[in-house]
C-alpha cells in the first residue's frame, strides 16, 4: 500500500463509502479558511490586496504569514491572533467524519493509529526508493518541488504514493508539460496531467477561469513547470550542478521518452486524481 491521505485510507477498508468522505470534505471547505480569507471576513484586508497576496504565494515558495506581512497591511499581532482563530475552528477529515455521525471519536482514533504505521512502512519504502533511483538527487527535488507546487497551485491536497521506473510513455488521457535543463548535464522533467487538473493548475495560477484545453490554460502550465524547473536548478546549484532551464513546453505524445536512458515516475495524488511527475534522465 502506498503513501495516501486518511480519508482514501478510510475508504480501502470500507470504513466509510465515498458519500460520507464527500460530506466530511465539504464540512471542512466551508470550515477550514486560509489567513488570507479570515483577514478578509474580519475586514482588515481588502479583496484585492487579498488577491495580490494569494497570487505571490501561488507563485513562490513563501508563506501566507511573511507574504501578509509584507503586502498586506496587518501587523504581527493582529496576524497572531486571526491564527489563534484559524487553529480553534480548523477541523481534520476525522473530526469532520465523527461531526457528521459517519464515525465515532473511538473509531477515529483506533483507525489512525493503523494508518499512522502504514504511512510510516509507506514513507520508508519512499525514501528507500528515492535513494534506489538512477540519480536520487535530482528526482527528489524535482517531485519535491513539483508536490509543492502542486498543492499551491490546485489549493487542494496532494500526496506523493508511489515512485517506480519506466519507459516514460505517456498515460491514455493524459498531456504532458515537460521542460528541458541543461548545463553540466541534460534532463528533462514532465508533469503528466489529466485534463481536468490541467485546468485546476491553470486556474490556480492566473486567478481567473479557462477552458479545459485552451492555448491560455496549456501556456498557464507551461509557466508552471518552468517555475517548478527553475526553482530545481537553483536548489541543485547548492550542490555543486550548474543548471540551466530552456523554454518549458506541452505535448500529447512521448516525448521526450524516446531519447534519454530511462524515466523515474512519481504517482501523486492531487486530491481525487492521480497525476506523474517524471524526470528523463
Amino acid at each position: 500500500m502506498g503513501s495516501m491521505f486518511f480519508g482514501q485510507y478510510l475508504l480501502s477498508k470500507g470504513a466509510i463509502n465515498r458519500e460520507a468522505l464527500i460530506d466530511a470534505i465539504e464540512r471542512q471547505r466551508s470550515t477550514n479558511l486560509s489567513l488570507v480569507e479570515l483577514a478578509v471576513r474580519d475586514g482588515c484586508l481588502e479583496p484585492q490586496r487579498a488577491e495580490g497576496i494569494l497570487t505571490r504565494y501561488r507563485t513562490t515558495d513563501a508563506g501566507l504569514k511573511e507574504l501578509c506581512l509584507e503586502y498586506g497591511q496587518i501587523d504581527r499581532e493582529k496576524l497572531d491572533e486571526l491564527r489563534r482563530i484559524q487553529k480553534s475552528v480548523w477541523v481534520r477529515i476525522g473530526a469532520a467524519l465523527v461531526a457528521s455521525g459517519h464515525l465515532t471519536r473511538d473509531q477515529i482514533d483506533e483507525h489512525l493509529a493503523a494508518f499512522y504505521e502504514v504511512q510510516h512502512e509507506a514513507s520508508q519504502r519512499l525514501e528507500a526508493d528515492f535513494r534506489a533511483c538512477s540519480d536520487p538527487e535530482t528526482v527528489k527535488t524535482f517531485v519535491e518541488l513539483s508536490v509543492f507546487y502542486l498543492k499551491r497551485f490546485t489549493n487542494g491536497p496532494v500526496k506523493l504514493q508511489t515512485l517506480t521506473e519506466d519507459g516514460g510513455a505517456l498515460s491514455s488521457g493524459r498531456r504532458r508539460y515537460a521542460q528541458k535543463l541543461v548545463g553540466d548535464r541534460e534532463l528533462f522533467c514532465a508533469l503528466d496531467l489529466p485534463s481536468q487538473v490541467a485546468t485546476v493548475v491553470a486556474q490556480g495560477f492566473i486567478g481567473v477561469p479557462v477552458e479545459d484545453d485552451s492555448e491560455v490554460a496549456i501556456d498557464a502550465v507551461c509557466e508552471c513547470v518552468n517555475i517548478i524547473g527553475g526553482h530545481a536548478c537553483t536548489r541543485l546549484e547548492a550542490s555543486g550542478f550548474r543548471l540551466r532551464p530552456e523554454p518549458p513546453f506541452s505535448t500529447e505524445g512521448d516525448e521526450p521518452a524516446g531519447d534519454l536512458r530511462s524515466s523515474t515516475c512519481a504517482r501523486v495524488m492531487a486530491g481525487d486524481d492521480e497525476v506523474d511527475v517524471r524526470v528523463f534522465v
